[in-house]
């Protein structure tokens, strides 16, 4: 692990860390579902796997009636591509519920790749049920005991080149997700009110600002890897305390895929590599209130 020197000679580590995020966007013939309910029926009907991983996929997407359960039976499917497909999806449904039968298929699936994209949904569910815990508190309008530090959301900004809000946007939800899951830690927005309170209490206050600062695309064998680093700056009283930096790629199955499905892929590539930034915070957090 390295570090860099910083204002005031702190040393703040900057953490870097590779999430194996492998995700499979697969084309898929004309007869692709392209709605809820027919989601649900070609997931456990289609003799295509191509059919059955954009049917996973879909269902994530628009989280129909139904959704949850198909997809827990997809993760037993017999294509590796559909299993992470379902797993992925899963993760976007954000429904905790899931957290057991993905428990399950950990132990026993016999695909590394199935199994890197269960961990990641595992992760997410993980520190999405542990961020609403910590959004009911906000709502409260109080701050807990066990809080030590309050962080408060800044600018998120892409600088990669890829047009869009779209990177931007996920940035800041995954943002959210992740640094609002974090012990000992309150994430507020700019103008909350909890400011005060942290304030009176003597409870550092650090600004967050992230930055996307590399999406890239790349051949691999048959396949495409996208690639995507974060960056995130902390700053207590306008002085820059710490960075974090993170690090993810995903998989897709190859020149075939379609826009949407290679958005998706920068999306999940994101929203990877902040979840790796995020894995060092607490330490870095504690370090950069001495």
């Amino acid at each position: 692990m390295g570090s860099r020197s910083i204002a005031g000679g702190t040393r703040f580590p900057v953490l870097a860390r590779w999430v194996a995020a492998t995700i499979v966007a697969t084309a898929v013939p004309a007869s692709r579902a392209d709605d809820g309910s027919s989601a649900v029926h070609s997931l456990e009907i289609s003799q295509d796997f191509r059919v059955r991983v954009s049917a996973a996929l879909v269902l994530g997407r628009l989280r129909p009636s139904g959704a949850l359960e198909a997809l827990e039976r997809a993760l037993g499917d017999t294509h590796p591509a559909v299993r992470v497909a379902a797993a992925e999806a899963l993760g976007s449904l954000g429904d905790g519920a899931a957290l057991p039968p993905l428990v399950q298929r950990l132990s026993r699936d016999p695909s590394p790749s199935v199994k890197a994209q269960i961990r990641v949904t595992i992760d997410l569910l993980r520190v999405g049920s542990t961020a609403a815990q910590a959004g009911a508190s906000r709502a409260a309008g109080a701050l807990t005991s066990d809080v030590r530090t309050v962080v408060m959301l800044g600018a998120m900004r892409n600088a990669t080149g890829i047009r869009g809000d779209d990177l931007r946007r996920v940035l800041s939800e995954a943002t959210r997700i992740h640094a609002g899951a974090l012990s000992g830690v309150l994430l507020v927005d700019r103008d909350s009110p909890l400011l005060k309170q942290a304030a009176a209490r003597h409870i550092p206050v650090f600004s967050l600002d992230g930055n996307v600062t590399q999406i890239a695309e790349s051949p691999m064998g048959s396949s495409i890897e996208v690639r995507a680093r974060v960056e995130f700056t902390l700053r207590r009283d306008q002085t820059l305390r710490g960075t974090l930096t993170g690090a993810a790629t995903t998989l897709g199955s190859g020149p075939a895929m379609s826009d949407e499905e290679r958005r998706q892929l920068q999306d999940d590539a994101v929203q990877g590599a902040v979840q790796s930034a995020m894995r060092g915070a607490e330490q870095g957090l504690v370090v950069a209130s001495r």
